[in-house]
């Protein structure tokens, strides 16, 4: 019995109709559709629609996804807006709280910087500096003459809040972004879009929205320990040779039913996470 099978009498087996009408997944053609509306990170949102391609072949299940920063999850879960909230904020921040987390993989956050930057590694504190804005061009951290643009992330982004929460202080100095200094620039494509084709700009970006050869070229090798040697990058030993890990978490408002639980368990199992893995993620066997 191939995989599709299986999953399709998995399918069957936990139909489910709610009394309040809120859900119904029923197999066979003619059958009527369960829309599940699923909000948040724009880390997660691009693994949500890799998934969506895939289940609603199996299921009779339309997934709508809405990528708008995890405070939008969390607020969307909350209310019953969305069936279930994306966040890319670890599991068990004061956030989450009051709402069921499920914790499908691991995110590496890593240090992406312009062609025009002429670096390679940075530390914690040369990090700290610059998104201070005590540190200007690249040249004060073994770079090229060229100002610095740093880039930002919006209020709410689960990736800006990490960010600030991994970088406070290095003992010597603290992180208090100026936001003045700092150019906005949206979710994470967008972000990547403008480090891209601005030749000084630095941002912080989820490791598997790299995708092209390209993109992945513009990480740069991070030191948090700020001894000045940087840490290896590379993208198939993360978890050993990256500082920055958070967790990707799906949060419901009470504990999942019907087709909320039976798409979470797909994600959870061996297919699932071999998607999570092939789109740059760490899965959780990968952890224990």
């Amino acid at each position: 019995m191939n995989q599709k099978t299986k999953m399709i009498i998995a399918v069957a087996l936990t139909a489910v109709m709610c009394t309040g009408g809120t859900y119904m997944l029923t197999s066979g053609s003619g059958s009527d559709t369960t829309v599940l509306r699923l909000e948040g990170s724009t880390t997660v949102a691009p693994l949500m629609e890799k998934y969506a391609e895939i289940y609603e072949g199996y299921t009779n299940v339309r997934i709508e996804i809405t990528p708008n920063g995890s405070q939008n999850g969390v607020d969307a879960a909350n209310s019953g807006v969305a069936n279930i909230g994306l966040s890319s904020r670890n599991a068990g921040h004061a956030s989450h709280a009051g709402l069921t987390e499920i914790r499908i993989g691991v995110d590496t956050v890593v240090l992406i910087v312009g062609s025009g930057a002429g670096v390679t590694a940075l530390t914690k504190t040369q990090v700290i500096g610059i998104y201070n804005g005590t540190i200007t061009n690249w040249n004060q951290v073994g770079g090229e003459n060229r100002l610095i643009v740093p880039v930002d992330r919006y209020e709410g982004s689960g990736t800006r809040s990490y960010f600030e929460e991994s970088f406070a202080s290095d003992g010597t100095s603290t992180l208090n972004i100026n936001r003045n200094h700092a150019s906005p620039a949206g979710g994470t494509g967008a972000v990547i879009g403008f480090v891209s084709s601005n030749p000084g700009a630095i941002a912080y970006v989820s490791l598997g929205s790299l995708v092209t050869s390209a993109e992945k070229g513009m990480a740069v090798a991070l030191d948090m320990t700020n001894a000045g040697t940087g840490t290896a990058f590379s993208p198939i030993t993360q978890l050993e040779n990256y500082t920055l890990k958070r967790d990707l978490v799906l949060l419901v408002k009470g504990e999942p039913t019907g087709p909320v639980s039976v798409f979470i368990s797909w994600i959870l199992g061996t297919e699932g996470q071999k998607i999570l893995e092939e789109a740059g993620y760490l899965p959780l066997a990968a952890l224990s």
